[in-house]
């Protein structure tokens, strides 16, 4: 059975799924029929549209499975062998980010880990929050690590805000923005000292 967390968290992201995938006439249908399903309801969604069936299945799947393999649309920031970062869907803050092992693994490898404090090195860079939190969590029995970047007082537990993809591709665009380097003016004086040039003769 789906905790109240996951029932969120899921709805949360097929919707974004639907809005960014299907026809324009069928987004308010397929929205609205997934935000009245109660749990068991979700749950036999998930497992007929192979989204989430039973774990004793060898080939059990899941939302954050179908986001690493990239069967669902994200916006990845960052990738390593054994994990991929991206931007939350329905971010609490500006550069809210999940890392995703590749693997459906109790416990995200270190190489996720590792990951994760890449980009929040990054993030503390390109947006100058007061701080970045990391944290694990586990979602579908799928661990995933959190980085939240805090720029009041915000936290795990605070509002989750809608964005497009088309938002988060701008947040992409600042976040990978290499810094313009200024080209050094070097004064003609200290040019001078380096060259040797003939003395004219009058």
């Amino acid at each position: 059975m789906l905790s109240g967390e996951e029932i969120i968290d899921i709805k949360q992201k097929l919707v974004s799924h639907i809005e960014t995938t299907f026809p324009p006439e069928q987004i308010l249908s397929a929205k609205s029929q997934i935000e009245s399903m109660d749990s068991e309801q979700l749950e036999k969604f998930l497992e007929k549209n192979n989204i989430l069936v039973n774990d004793k299945e060898e080939d059990s799947k899941c939302v954050f499975c179908a986001i690493a393999s990239e069967k669902i649309k994200s916006v990845k920031i960052g990738e390593n062998e054994k994990a991929i970062a991206v931007l939350e869907i329905n971010p609490i803050s500006k550069g809210h980010s999940i890392v995703v092992p590749k693997e459906h693994l109790d416990e995200a490898p270190k190489e996720a880990m590792h990951l994760a404090k890449e980009i929040s090195k990054k993030i503390k860079e390109k947006f100058s929050p007061k701080e970045v939190e990391i944290s694990e969590s586990k979602l579908f029995g799928h661990a995933i690590i959190n980085i939240l970047p805090v720029y009041k007082d915000e936290n795990l537990n605070s509002e989750k805000q809608h964005a497009t993809i088309e938002e988060l591709e701008k947040t992409k665009e600042e976040f990978q923005k290499e810094e313009e380097k200024e080209e050094e003016v070097i004064p003609v004086e200290e040019v001078e000292k380096f060259l040797w040039l003939p003395k004219r003769i009058p």
